[in-house]
């Protein structure tokens, strides 16, 4: 009887570590067939993608792609900050596998990157003024009296919309590239030293809830677009993580969940419809 036992405890034993190889194995080669995607964004653009008060990633655009890799269990998404005029340049050289820094389509990006069909964000451009000046409705007028104007980054699409229409209409803009900070862009509005700067609705409504800024948007939309993210042209990774991350934001935008992420970190419901 002892010796039966002894044998079904042997044999219980042989089961269990079998089973633990196997379950190993199939880990191992669940883990092997997981891809990471490396995913280039900023740090210092909040609400869209910065650094909180324990240092750690977060924002808008941040917190959506976290959700868009809970429905691709296919794909490991790993963050890398850069600065925002080196995003791009590190997708165009491998070093990243998708860009997120609320892009917007112009001919240069569409010329050189993948854009996603899916767009991310509403992004229309205004012009901003001081909020006691009557005289500005439109890059006409701005025109009208040589005004100088703060566009973007150098590689940011606000510079290159105003900067071609510039060129168009004899170059009567004096153009200065977006400030380091925020408050800098307000002290130049408030002081004169600027007659406006080029931003978003919901970005002026945040200055003006943040820092008590008197100022405001007028005219029309200088340019009406979406944000999208982008992937590398002709490289067999990017073309299927755009058609897996455009599957997903379609769903994320027709559940709401988009739009409560917007509600959230971004003051209201700025997602595109189409």
């Amino acid at each position: 009887m002892k010796k039966n036992k002894l044998i079904v405890m042997a044999l219980l034993l042989i089961s269990m570590v079998l089973l633990l190889v196997g379950c190993s194995s199939n880990t191992a080669n669940s883990a092997k067939n997981v891809k990471k995607i490396i995913i280039g964004t900023g740090s210092e653009y909040k609400p869209y993608c910065f650094l909180d008060e324990k240092n750690n990633l977060t924002g808008f655009e941040v917190e959506v792609l976290k959700k868009v890799n809970e429905k691709l269990p296919q794909y490991e998404f790993e963050f890398k900050t850069f600065d925002f005029n080196a995003i791009l340049v590190s997708l165009e050289t491998g070093k990243i596998d998708l860009a997120a820094h609320q892009f917007e389509i112009n001919a240069d990006r569409k010329n050189k990157y993948l854009f996603g069909d899916e767009g991310v964000t509403i992004y229309d451009l205004k012009i901003v003024t001081k909020e006691n000046r009557n005289d500005i409705k439109s890059l006409e007028d701005l025109a009208a009296i040589n005004a100088t104007v703060e566009v973007g980054k150098a590689s940011s699409n606000k510079t290159a919309v105003v900067d071609r229409w510039n060129k168009e209409h004899g170059n009567k803009l004096k153009l200065i590239l977006e400030a380091s900070d925020t408050t800098i862009t307000l002290q130049n509005i408030e002081s004169g030293k600027t007659d406006a700067f080029i931003n978003i609705q919901r970005n002026v409504d945040a200055y003006r809830a943040t820092y008590g800024a008197k100022i405001k948007t007028v005219g029309e939309p200088i340019s009406r677009s979406n944000s999208y993210y982008l992937y590398r042209k002709g490289d067999e990774t990017g073309d299927q993580l755009k058609k897996d991350i455009d599957k997903v934001l379609k769903e994320l935008k027709e559940d709401g969940t988009l739009v409560e992420l917007s509600k959230k970190w971004l003051g209201g419901d700025y997602i595109p419809k189409n």
